[in-house]
């Protein structure tokens, strides 16, 4: 992405030592003997994928996953050699593609695991994705002991996993993904017993491990806990000892504005909310993933350490209220969030105003502003 911050002087700002400490906690958490197939998906949720490929390779982690060929190929042509599990998200004639760039297939259906037998030089390793309930992708659990039972026989096919997600937000769903994921371990119980023995099986993701739901399988599949996000409602769990690996979205001043006291010039305007005749323009706006907050919802940004109001977002700018503030000039740093001083903005403050949530958050700025990284 062009970076060339004059020009459009908004980014953000990730933490990687975060990223590293998240991954050691969760492996702390589940104890020795369980493998992690990190979720890259989303362009890791909007934090980039190959920065993050890179920080989980070199903390030993078993397998990286994604959705996106374009992110996977990116991850393997800077030289990461950890396996990559591709996500459903192709068509069967995919699997060529995925198979030069020794990337793993999902299979889910027999179009796709004849696709790729008949791409492999030799024996290619798939996973195979269980629907145990989300009714998204998936074989239905009714019938994949006898899909993954056929697939076995396949010519150039190895399974070399096998698995499902059940992601929840509340205690209600909470109950729906354990009976979910107690269905899925009986499958994998009646596939051992019939001779079977698939070397990975996964079903827990972030959401079961931020309530200590742990099963038989031998491997976890986290997204948003590796980024500090969490997963399930707050009254459920907190995310401590997690933290956010988005460290701040900034942006600086690029236009200090004072208003007129001439009523007809204000018609239409900010006047009815802002505090003071002193106003700031910052280049972000919708285009670059900022929403406007709902009707009658307060939102701010931090400026030398001050909460000032938002004022309005356009399609490539937001408008705050200085507060009257002297000292305010163009070029100075504006924090739409993170810190200043004192005072800090949150993404889930941020996505309380929007009436949204974090991830619908972090997708909305995923990929249109630049992305500064410390720690390694």
């Amino acid at each position: 992405m062009y970076q060339d911050l004059s020009t459009h002087p908004a980014w953000m700002e990730f933490d990687l030592n975060a990223l590293a400490a998240n991954y050691d906690e969760l492996m702390r958490q589940v104890g020795p003997g369980i493998k992690m197939i990190a979720s890259l998906k989303a362009n890791a949720y909007g934090h980039g994928s190959l920065e993050t490929a890179k920080i989980l390779a070199s903390r030993g982690v078993f397998a990286l996953s994604t959705g996106s060929f374009r992110d996977a190929v990116e991850i393997r042509e800077a030289g990461v050699t950890t396996p990559i599990l591709m996500f459903g998200g192709n068509l069967p004639e995919a699997a060529e593609r995925y198979l030069e760039y020794d990337l793993i297939p999902t299979v889910y259906n027999m179009e796709t695991a004849h696709a790729v037998s008949e791409a492999a030089t030799s024996t290619a390793p798939v996973y195979i994705k269980v629907d145990a309930g989300m009714g998204r992708l998936g074989i239905n659990l009714s019938s994949a002991e006898d899909f993954i039972r056929e697939i076995s026989t396949f010519n150039n096919i190895k399974i070399e996993g096998i698995y499902t997600h059940l992601s929840f937000k509340d205690t209600k769903g909470q109950e729906w993904s354990r009976r979910g994921i107690e269905r899925f371990n009986r499958l994998n119980e009646r596939l051992r017993e019939g001779g079977l023995d698939i070397p990975v099986t996964q079903a827990v993701a972030s959401a079961n491990l931020m309530v200590g739901h742990m099963d038989s399988s031998n491997a976890i599949c986290p997204g948003a806990l590796l980024y500090g996000l969490n997963a399930v409602n707050p009254d459920l769990a907190q995310i401590e000892p997690f933290r956010p690996v988005l460290k701040a979205i900034k942006a600086r001043l690029i236009h200090i504005g004072t208003f007129s006291d001439d009523p007809a010039l204000k018609e239409g305007g900010y006047h009815t909310i802002r505090k003071s005749d002193r106003t700031g323009v910052v280049p972000l706006g919708l285009y670059d993933g900022y929403r406007k907050p709902q009707d009658g919802v307060p939102a701010a940004v931090l400026h030398n350490g001050k909460r000032c109001p938002v004022l309005g977002v356009s399609l490539e700018h937001l408008t705050f209220d200085l507060l009257g503030s002297k000292a305010a000039k163009v070029g100075d740093e504006v924090t739409v969030l993170g810190s200043d001083g004192n005072d800090e903005i949150t993404l889930a403050e941020m996505a309380s105003w929007q009436g949204t949530g974090l991830n619908d958050l972090l997708m909305n700025f995923a990929g249109r502003l630049p992305r500064k990284y410390s720690g390694s």
